[in-house]
Order: C-alpha cells, then sequence, then structure tokens
C-alpha cells in the first residue's frame, strides 16, 4: 500500500464523527451459596421430563435439581 493511501485512510478514521459505544461496567454480584460443578448421567426419559417441567414452571433445571436433592436430604 502507498504511503499516500494509508495517510489518507488513517485521516479518515480520525475525522469519523460517529457515537463511539461505551461500555457499562457492572461489579460482579457475590453468591450467598458457595457452589461447584458436578456431572453425572440422567436417563433420557428422565431429562425430558426435567426440562419440560422446568419450562412449564419457568425455572432452572438447576434449581428443581438442587430442590429435589435438599427435599430428599431433609427427609
Amino acid at each position: 500500500m502507498e504511503k499516500q493511501s494509508m495517510n489518507d485512510l488513517i485521516n479518515k478514521a480520525k475525522s469519523n464523527t460517529q457515537q463511539k459505544t461505551i461500555q457499562k461496567i457492572v461489579p460482579i454480584s457475590e453468591k450467598e451459596i458457595e457452589e461447584i460443578q458436578f456431572s453425572f448421567y440422567l436417563e433420557r426419559e428422565l431429562l425430558k421430563k426435567l426440562k419440560m417441567k422446568a419450562a412449564t414452571e419457568e425455572t432452572s433445571m438447576k434449581q428443581i435439581v438442587n430442590d429435589a436433592i435438599k427435599a430428599f436430604l431433609t427427609t
């Protein structure tokens, strides 16, 4: 690329008056309960039912599993 055309590109970029997007910085919230990742296998049909229940109750599968384990351990 010629030096002149490079200078033209630089000047064109500098003269651009478009508004710049400003990124909003949000502090990371601390979780009240310490969590750890855990993986296991589920029967295919159980997973389908879990997904359907989460969708109909408008909650997460994680919340349903956590609630079920807590209920099981308190009985």
